[in-house]
């Protein structure tokens, strides 16, 4: 789980305040992206210093000296001129002094003009250079071994010169070159960008030769190379160019696999052993996260890394700290090249050690790289070497972690920022500057604590209405979120049923279809207020109440239900609904007349949807607690411990279920025992086949705990990554498949489900496929199970001191406005059906941090067009995916809703009839 911000802020300054956290976080190149990296570098524009350009010698060094080889400069002789002849010794050169490291990827060059006078041009040249780490200068060869590259044919042209591959320096030179001795002089312009990785050089084993045709050794590498060992160099990892998915094919006419380098598990001399690299950078850096392009090919004995372990050290022979683990589901399906993240939880160092455990035969890496900030501070060594106390891992597991180790270990850690200047006067200002800065917090202290004031003031004012019976209110109150401003107060209108994509003036068509999903459901509406009271001291995440369902199954439509091709169409002369306005960030809260509950993340209810019901009005079953077997822990929900039980003998005689693995949630804390009650009470009304039903609960005696439904086929995350597509070529003889019918009838009842939430106007708030559990025949039901469990960590993310959130699966003004609907439940449907067509085997968004991931929100605030949307599944028709981006419109009027949603899918799904288990 990755923090982003940090400070406390008032609700009408969020979106604000998120929008200035991702404008300014520091970023860093994801990869080497040559298309962007084509800026002139300074010398024709003089941004280059005339100190930073010297020459191995001058013809005349007022005139022809260094500091006039400049591109399209005419001013004096107009060109650089050395003082000897060049020949093919090519002794003389032209140094240019980057001062930091640069990728160049291009040179441009020129002869002397000299206003009409000059005659002089070099006809070939070669490149040098050098950067931090080199003993000597390297020599840039092409991808085919050349160093040779064509310069000019007369004075005055410029002669542009592409270096592929490209070049990471911070010195350069340029060598004139000729087959006979002849006078030359040279006007040059580098191209390129600022190497913001930071990388000096990687070391690690050479990559290997696959058969007589296939090299998928580093071709590239400019380090130094022994016993098949690389050192201190930087080569086609680093190149920009990822490979494609088939290793076999010579797509660029450099030889087969070229893009790809490969080891194998059984080398001889670290045969059993994980491939180790270590990674050199220039300064002290922290670090996100480290991105590899590798190759999944596994019919050709190539997989992506089963485990990775990420060492961080401030000197290069120090990895005491607890390294970073990761691991990586093995994906026998799909066969393409894809990229990987480990998130690197901001660890500290400047050199980092990476193991990656074989999966298969073969390792493939095309590209790493990473994102990192440089780190100001002072740094020492020994500190690494101090002990801690035992308090287990230091970071929250990856997704599909399974092994956790926990050691004594010296971590590495960073002094304050400090002062490097000596200079006795600026100390002087030190007690000023700490004044000011006292006074700064103390005034930004006050405005906080008026900002407190004036909203609890506000709370106060608007908290209930003087028509509203609050004896009543409080009777059937649910348990919220525990900080008064996280209380949710989102509103949603119900809108008159309209024309869209999926269905045309749905109201009198609904009618005719009889409402297969739900039935007998009529739930009285109840009101949910926030509940004021302190939370129990928590780890974070914290888990919610979990529970697994075994629903009744959805039979098909009737046979009297046919698709009429005509309700596809819109109705003749209808207008489309216009956009709605910009949204401001003022614009937090939705300001319609009703509000929306929170499913199982509570919010407030309505007053006179529930205020009649009293708590003898509602019937909670005694569950008999003898009749629990624990068979593990899951998380830490708000109120206590969240367990896996199994009932020892069938329900029937308590209550109408059949289920025989059910979730415990249990009070820890009597103080909150109010709270916990209500929640019961609420939930145990939710009655729908589709959404996870409260089984019972004890109230009357310690231990208090709530009882709900659970599935031995787990929650649909899961259930998904263990099956394949029919449709999937190769197919291993013992995979469980799942066809397209079964996914399609699967996301139907998941909408049918949220249909019923809508229709009691309750809020789901997290809704994806992690929350979503399997029961047999394909039956599935609406839970929260993923919040707290230590597998699903790593989706959520915290946002300025909030609880954790689904980040990758929220609409945007839920993230940045703090406003949740069943509009927005609806984006995160969209989401949770594109899981559901891409068997759940990556994250929304896999490629992004969550850095990335807020940018592209705030591309949905600012309504700029420059948003990302989610990339088409695999087989995906083009009608359901065109359903995702109508979920994942920019206003939320746009967006259809959960009842035009299951209608529709009905209608995609008619005739199947899940198979008999």
């Amino acid at each position: 789980m990755t923090t982003v911000g940090m400070g406390t802020i008032g609700p009408s300054t969020y979106a604000v305040f998120l929008l200035f956290v991702v404008l300014s976080l520091s970023t860093t190149t994801s990869s080497l992206e040559l298309v962007t990296c084509t800026a002139a570098l300074g010398m024709e524009s003089g941004a280059i210093k005339d100190s930073a350009v010297t020459a191995s010698s001058a013809y005349d060094a007022g005139s022809v000296g260094p500091q006039h080889g400049r591109l399209r400069n005419d001013k004096n002789g107009g060109a650089w001129c050395p003082r000897q002849m060049v020949s093919r010794d090519a002794k003389e050169y032209l140094e240019i002094n980057l001062e930091e490291l640069h990728v160049i990827n291009g040179v441009r060059t020129q002869g002397r003009f000299g206003n009409g006078q000059g005659q002089e041009y070099a006809e070939e040249y070669m490149v040098e250079y050098w950067r931090p780490g080199f003993a000597s200068w390297y020599r840039w060869k092409n991808r085919s071994g050349k160093e040779l590259l064509p310069g000019n044919t007369n004075t005055f042209t410029v002669v542009d010169q592409r270096l592929d591959p490209p070049v990471v320096a911070t010195k350069i030179r340029l060598l004139p070159y000729s087959d006979h001795v002849r006078t030359v002089c040279m006007r040059v312009e580098l191209v390129g960008c600022v190497w913001t990785d930071g990388l000096l050089s990687y070391s690690g084993p050479q990559g290997l030769h696959r058969g007589l045709e296939l090299d998928l050794s580093d071709r590239t590498y400019d380090g130094r190379e022994e016993n098949g060992y690389l050192f201190h160099g930087l080569g086609q990892l680093v190149d920009g160019q990822k490979g494609q998915d088939n290793f076999r094919l010579d797509l660029s006419g450099h030889g087969k696999g070229y893009e790809w380098v490969g080891w194998r598990n059984d080398t001889p001399g670290w045969a059993g052993h994980p491939l180790e690299m270590l990674f050199e950078f220039d300064k002290v850096r922290n670090f996100s996260a480290v991105h590899l392009h590798t190759n999944n090919l596994f019919t050709k004995d190539v997989q992506v890394f089963s485990h990775a372990k990420a060492y961080f050290s401030i000197s290069d022979n120090v990895f005491n700290g607890e390294p970073v683990h990761f691991s990586y589901m093995p994906d026998l399906v799909l066969d393409h090249a894809r990229n990987v993240t480990i998130k690197l939880h901001h660890r500290i160092g400047r050199f980092l050690k990476l193991q990656l455990y074989f999966a298969a035969q073969w390792i493939l890496l095309s590209e790493i790289s990473f994102h990192s900030a440089v780190v100001s501070g002072n740094f020492t060594e020994w500190e690494e070497d101090v002990e801690i106390p035992d308090t287990g891992r230091e970071y929250p597991l990856q997704k599909d972690e399974v092994e956790v180790t926990s050691t004594k270990t010296g971590r590495n850690t960073a002094g304050a920022p400090i002062k490097t200047d000596s200079n006795e006067d600026s100390k002087q200002y030190i007690g000023f500057v700490i004044g000011v800065l006292a006074v700064v917090i103390l005034i930004l202290t006050a405005a906080i604590v008026f900002i407190v004031y004036r909203n609890h003031r506000l709370k106060q004012v608007t908290a209930e209405p003087s028509n509203f019976n609050v004896e009543n209110r409080m009777d059937c109150e649910l348990k919220m979120d525990m900080n008064d401003d996280e209380i949710d107060k989102s509103i949603e209108r119900e809108e008159p049923i309209r024309a869209s994509a999926y269905g045309a003036h749905l109201s009198p068509m609904y009618t005719d279809v009889p409402d297969i999903v739900r039935k007998n459901c009529n739930l009285e509406d109840y009101v949910i207020a926030p509940l004021n009271a302190k939370s129990p001291s928590l780890r974070s995440p914290q888990s919610l109440l979990n529970f697994f369902p075994q629903p009744p199954p959805i039979p098909p439509p009737p046979e009297m239900y046919s698709a009429n091709p005509k309700i596809y169409l819109p109705l003749e002369g209808h207008k489309p609904i216009p956009s709605a306005p910009l949204l401001t960030p003022t614009s937090q809260r939705s300001s319609d007349s009703r509000s929306s509950r929170r499913f199982i993340l509570p919010q407030s209810m309505e007053k006179d949807d529930f205020s009649a019901v009293r708590e003898e009005d509602i019937d909670i079953v005694e569950f008999p607690r003898e009749q629990l077997r624990v068979i593990e822990k899951l998380g830490d929900g708000l109120f206590g411990e969240v367990h896996l039980c199994e009932v020892q003998w069938h329900l029937n005689n308590v209550i109408n279920s059949d289920c025989k693995f059910v979730m415990i949630q249990s009070l820890k804390d009597d103080s909150y025992r109010t709270s916990f009650n209500k929640e019961v009470r609420v939930l145990s009304k939710l009655k729908d086949p589709n959404v996870a039903q409260l089984l019972g609960a004890c109230l009357d005696y310690e231990p208090y705990f709530s009882v709900r439904e659970h599935s031995e086929l787990g929650d649909l995350c899961q259930f998904l990554q263990d099956h394949v597509a029919e449709t999937a070529t190769p197919l291993a003889s013992a995979a469980s498949t799942l066809s397209y019918g079964c996914l399609i009838y699967m996301a139907t009842q998941i909408a049918s489900g949220m249909k019923y939430l809508e229709s009691m106007r309750f809020v789901h708030k997290d809704l994806a496929t992690r929350n979503c559990i399997v029961g047999k025949q394909y039956r599935i039901k609406v839970s929260d199970l993923g919040y707290g469990r230590t597998l699903y960590i790593n989706d959520y993310c915290i946002i300025a001191e909030s609880r954790p959130l689904p980040l990758r699966w929220m609409a945007w003004e839920s993230i940045l406005l703090g406003k949740y609907t069943s509009k927005s439940d609806v984006w995160s449907f969209a989401v949770t059906l594109w899981e559901i067509l891409s068997f759940a085997r990556e994250q929304p968004f896999e490629e992004f941090n969550d850095s990335k991931v807020l940018e592209n929100v705030t591309c949905y605030y600012q309504d700029n067009g420059r948003h990302i949307l989610l990339s088409v599944p695999i087989n995906c028709p083009k009608e359901i995916y065109d359903l995702m981006c109508e979920c994942w419109q920019r206003n939320e009027s746009d967006r259809p809703t959960f009842r035009e949603i299951h209608l529709f899918l009905q209608r995609k799904n008619l005739g199947y009839h899940p198979e008999l288990n």
